[in-house]
């Protein structure tokens, strides 16, 4: 099985905030080009909190965020 990524920019996270929280790990894209990896814990429109997989929590406004990229199996 192999793997397809999953991209979602800032103006449509509010309308996958479901898929978004459910998966396992997604890779938040801020503007400044930093990339966070983790599970992500809370979306809504003030901003998201992300939980890495050190265990630490780091929380930004939407306004800081370009895209979020998750992972989804493919059938092939």
């Amino acid at each position: 099985m192999g793997k397809r990524q999953v991209r979602i920019f800032r103006r449509n996270l509010l309308e996958h905030q479901l898929e978004l929280l459910q998966s396992p790990a997604v890779q938040v894209v801020l503007r400044s080009r930093v990339v966070l990896t983790g599970k992500l814990k809370g979306l809504d429109e003030k901003g998201a909190e992300l939980q890495d997989l050190r265990f630490n929590f780091h929380t930004f406004p939407l306004e800081q965020v370009e895209e979020m990229i998750y992972d989804v199996e493919a059938p092939y």
